[in-house]
């Protein structure tokens, strides 16, 4: 080993046998805490700001995140992909396992000499004076317990897998309404994932970043008049309803409700285009709203209709094209539509 780039670390030591044991290794003493493959070694709990500086999958891997940093991880998200907490309960279920299985690691056999002692895993309680870290892992367990059987993950024999944890811990969610709507084959992506993000409350709207405090009021950017939310942005604010009222022009028809498009059927290419049509209006807006806030300046509803009457003939010729022109879209939608 090479002593210039070694510490030691004592704990429950008197002075002088310290001493002793500097002078024969010729270590330094650490102050804790030291990083070791980028995770940060320490007796309590690992701060907020260093988990929030640190790849989140590679820390949840290793113990349970305080609650604290967790809703500021989702909070930096946004996305709503993965609900946090429940897949770091699920990346720490790998290390659960490994003791189920008696993986052949070290540590696995240093545990069941100083902690578990024979015992059953199913049936351990850790100490009071056992390490914070130990103590998460332990409760881990308990709430993982019932997808080991005799030892082994039932759900899947192959083996633990975080997202087969993962699954298990979420159960099975109700499919939401939107989905259909939201991923339709005709939308553009980027249209999709928009209106994704907005299902999800994921668009960092004014509102939002006020009680961020990122910035002075929560106004919308477009208007001026109201708070800025979801539902203010594309149903309520001035310059969005002008630019649906010249789209609604166009299709010769209302804005359909996602209620109302889950009564046409999914397979039809009247549903399809508009879908289409309601994934490009919000994805438009929330864009028109971006340039306002970093342009400083407002398009003309008009022409952002207009652009966007582009957008949805390109996409539904690109598709109908395909089918030699035969389609069995209603007519008076078609015609507004081309």
């Amino acid at each position: 080993m090479n002593n210039a780039k070694s510490e030691i670390f004592f704990n429950g030591m008197n002075e002088d046998l310290q001493t002793d044991i500097l002078s024969v290794t010729g270590f330094q003493e650490g102050e804790m805490p030291f990083r070791y493959l980028g995770v940060p070694i320490q007796p309590g709990k690992v701060s907020k700001k260093d988990l929030l500086n640190t790849l989140y999958n590679y820390w949840a891997a290793m113990f349970v995140i305080p609650k604290a940093a967790i809703k500021r991880i989702e909070a930096i998200w946004g996305l709503g992909i993965k609900k946090a907490s429940t897949w770091n309960i699920a990346s720490v279920g790998k290390l659960v396992n490994w003791i189920y299985v008696k993986a052949d690691r070290l540590w696995i056999k240093w545990i069941d000499s100083v902690y578990l002692k024979g015992m059953d895993w199913n049936d351990y309680t850790p100490a009071n004076d056992s390490t914070w870290t130990w103590k998460t892992i332990c409760k881990v367990k308990e709430q993982l317990k019932h997808g080991f059987i005799d030892n082994c993950w039932a759900p899947h024999q192959k083996g633990y897998t975080i997202s087969h944890g993962y699954d298990w811990l979420m159960g099975t969610a109700p499919t939401q309404h939107w989905t259909k709507i939201v991923w339709n084959e005709w939308n553009v992506p980027k249209h999709s994932f928009n209106s994704w993000l907005i299902m999800q409350g994921g668009l960092n709207t004014k509102v939002r970043l006020f009680s961020y405090g990122c910035c002075q009021d929560d106004l919308c950017i477009l208007c001026a008049q109201q708070a800025e939310t979801n539902e203010h942005l594309f149903t309520e604010c001035k310059f969005s309803c002008q630019v649906q009222k010249s789209v609604e022009d166009w299709i010769k028809r209302p804005f359909p409700s996602d209620s109302e498009l889950l009564n046409v059927s999914d397979s039809s290419m009247k549903w399809k285009a508009l879908a289409l049509v309601i994934s490009c209006y919000r994805y438009t807006v929330w864009h028109q709203r971006n340039l306002a806030r970093t342009q400083f300046s407002v398009t003309r509803p008009v022409i952002v209709a207009e652009r966007m009457k582009m957008v949805v003939q390109q996409q539904i010729r690109k598709f109908t094209d395909r089918r030699g022109g035969q389609h069995e879209l209603n007519t008076r939608i078609w015609t507004g539509f081309c």
